[in-house]
């Protein structure tokens, strides 16, 4: 069993890495306790769990981040994220992934401050390139790439349930629209990978609260290569930051799902 001064010795190791441009305070007596829980809890104890490394935990923490819409959250995450090694290009892939699982409100407010962070310093200002991409010439073009691609990740079954989904039906030409530039646009660029993309829907649908949509995109997460390990721990990091009933609530799908599968393959 961990002890209390090894949780305490990995706190201060991982951040003196993390905050290595973010100096703490000293805290005050009114905070002294809060502090301690929140650095040897977090910093000494869930942000070193195994079975998700810290790239992709930041993935997570900075999506929670994101839903919770707390400038210092967003602020503080971005900054561990580009010093962990996220590009700032991945950065802005993260809330343009966001928008359509956050919301338009949520993401600017994002996408505001990662950008004050990233001109903090010159090595990010320098890293901070737009990413290649040809834009498609039409909304077709669009859907047709985004089946491609959803097969690709999810496979076929994907494709059936998102072209029958009740947005489809009632809404059409709205849905065809969201479709057509999430996965014909957003997922064929290559600031993120496959399963970058999946840790941020995981977290942001855990943390929006919607366990149906979560249910079935845990399935997608396992067809796209996400062991049960990894989807467990991205629902731990980011519950942390969002709340952990949040983590209790996507774990119980995520229990009934890996039950319906049975066993998975690591990646």
């Amino acid at each position: 069993m961990t002890t209390v001064r090894e949780l305490q010795e990995k706190s201060a190791k991982l951040r003196q890495f993390f905050d290595q441009h973010l100096p703490y305070a000293r805290p005050t007596p009114v905070l002294a306790d809060f502090v301690q829980v929140q650095h040897e809890l977090m910093w000494g104890g869930v942000w070193l769990a195994e079975g998700l490394d810290l790239k992709l935990r930041s993935f997570a923490t900075i999506t929670a981040q994101c839903v919770n819409g707390y400038d210092f959250g967003v602020e503080h995450q971005v900054r561990t994220g580009l010093t962990v090694g996220i590009t700032p290009p991945q950065i802005k892939g993260i809330f343009i992934q966001l928008m359509f699982y956050a919301g338009v409100p949520a993401t600017v407010f994002g996408l505001r401050i990662a950008q004050e962070v990233i001109n903090e310093r010159e090595e990010w200002r320098s890293d901070d390139v737009p990413i290649d991409a040809e834009w498609l010439d039409s909304i077709d073009d669009m859907l047709a790439q985004g089946n491609v691609i959803r097969v690709a990740n999810w496979g076929e079954h994907a494709n059936a349930e998102i072209e029958n989904s009740l947005a489809r039906q009632l809404v059409p030409e709205s849905a065809e629209l969201v479709d057509g530039y999430l996965f014909g646009e957003v997922w064929r660029r290559a600031d993120l990978d496959t399963r970058e993309r999946m840790v941020c829907i995981l977290a942001a649908l855990m943390c929006r609260g919607h366990m149906k949509q979560l249910r079935r995109h845990i399935g997608y997460a396992l067809d796209a290569g996400l062991d049960e390990k990894e989807i467990c721990e991205v629902f731990a990091q980011a519950g942390w930051y969002r709340g952990w009933p949040c983590a209790e609530d996507a774990l119980e799908q995520a229990s009934e799902v890996f039950q319906a599968r049975g066993p998975t393959r690591s990646p």
